[in-house]
């Protein structure tokens, strides 16, 4: 059994519960001050904490040293939000002087739209969603912005545009970084999502002074709650667990969940939520939608219908990755707690520059090549026994390119990176999903 939230585990759901209303927060007396900053900080929380502490008249209660921490953490924000923001400023003002349509994923449009504040928790780079067939003069853009494949690292681009989701690019001294995305996750899931119908139904709006492609309120929550499952992958499986709180701190992802359910307070009043169940459906993402907002509605009191949730139900996993899933789930809390990290289910979160998949997704992906048949009705219209034949010699070829990629472009990257002096081993280490 789960043991019950300490005071400041609490205190801090109380935080991210209240911020907007900081005079109803209750500070109780025996804080640990030291443990607050230590998981509000990855936490992402620094500026949210701060200013909410600041209005409602208790920032003083904060000792010297977890307050220096906080305000430390709350400066890096800022200048994060102020260095990417100059340059996605500059980069929608060319991308819409020369028609291209540009969607601001996260960070920084959640910020400045949601909260208000654009260093509440600017992300560590700029997403941007394109049209597949406007990512080559995006990333041109970039160039001539002199944002370009400076980091060594980087497979070469025909591997990410094979298996991935996105490229990566930066300026010469790594601060900026961009992820030109065409999706929001890789080709080996079993999500239909219709990009060019989400970009069609973007209407014209502006950010940082600049003109940008804004998503409809469904299509915004739904690349949020995709985004947040492609990290937390174990949560259609975990949402229904007691330690869910505790989990969601351990993993640092407060404020992930906090987006969601701001996003669905600010559009409380457009919101078509039968129009974002029907979405789920088309998409694929009914589980995925339906364990967030169940999450969201349990940990945050998001006002989400019984009937929406009632109509995005969580079916349950198999029974291996119904383990798995937990199995992650225990060692997250596990290593937050500070006991010993098991070494095997470390190795099967690892995100390694060789392998798009961490190995716990492949679990997900293996139901790839023997979908049910309402993933042919969304995506075909129709189901027969030739194009389940047909999808299972294509996840075949899929998956041993793959492979022959995998190793193909890894090879060449550790030549490459050897020709100029780096000291690397073949497989190392790349995070790809800032």
């Amino acid at each position: 059994m789960a043991t019950p939230m300490t005071t400041e585990e609490s205190f801090l759901w109380q935080v991210a519960r209240s911020w907007r209303q900081p005079d109803s927060l209750e500070v109780p007396g025996d804080l640990d001050w030291e443990r607050i900053a230590e998981v509000a900080i990855p936490n992402r929380m620094a500026t949210l904490l701060r200013n909410t502490l600041q209005t409602a008249g208790s920032w003083d209660l904060v000792p010297e040293a977890p307050r220096g921490a906080i305000e430390e953490s709350v400066d890096r924000l800022a200048a994060n939000a102020e260095l990417l923001g100059r340059s996605l400023s500059q980069y929608l003002e060319k991308a819409g002087s020369r028609g291209l349509d540009t969607v601001v994923l996260k960070g920084l449009a959640i910020s400045c739209n949601v909260y208000g504040d654009a260093a509440m928790r600017p992300g560590g780079d700029i997403d941007i969603l394109v049209p597949r067939s406007q990512v080559g003069e995006s990333i041109a853009l970039l160039d001539e912005m002199g944002i370009g494949t400076f980091w060594p690292n980087l497979m070469a681009d025909p591997y990410y545009e094979r298996h991935h989701l996105h490229h990566q690019r930066s300026d010469p001294d790594l601060k900026v970084w961009y992820e030109i995305h065409w999706a929001l996750d890789h080709p080996y899931t079993l999500l239909t999502i219709d990009y060019d119908d989400i970009l069609q139904r973007a209407s014209l709006g502006e950010l940082l002074g600049a003109p940008v492609r804004e998503l409809a309120p469904p299509d915004l929550i739904l690349s949020l709650a995709v985004h947040l499952v492609k990290h937390a992958v174990y949560l259609p499986d975990a949402h229904q667990r007691s330690d869910l709180p505790r989990l969601v701190l351990a993993d640092g992802m407060l404020m992930y969940y906090l987006d969601i359910a701001e996003t669905i307070h600010v559009y409380r009043d457009s919101l078509d939520w039968d129009a974002l169940a029907g979405l789920a459906r088309r998409s694929g993402t009914v589980a995925i939608i339906g364990s967030v907002l169940r999450a969201c509605r349990t940990l945050l009191g998001t006002p989400v219908p019984d009937t929406v949730l009632e109509g995005l139900p969580v079916p349950a996993s198999g029974a291996l990755t119904r383990y798995a899933m937990h199995k992650v789930v225990d060692r997250e809390i596990a290593q937050y707690l500070g006991e010993p990290p098991s070494r095997f289910w470390d190795a099967m979160l690892v995100t390694n520059g060789a392998f798009i998949l961490r190995p716990i997704r492949l679990l997900e992906s293996a139901a790839y090549f023997l979908p049910p048949g309402e993933y042919f009705r969304r995506r075909y219209g129709r189901s027969s026994m030739f194009l389940r034949a047909g999808h299972v010699l294509r996840a075949l070829f899929q998956f041993s390119r793959f492979a022959f990629d995998s190793v193909y472009f890894a090879i060449e990257r550790h030549l490459r990176l050897k020709r100029i002096g780096y000291n690397t081993s073949l497989f190392n280490r790349l995070e790809t999903e800032g």
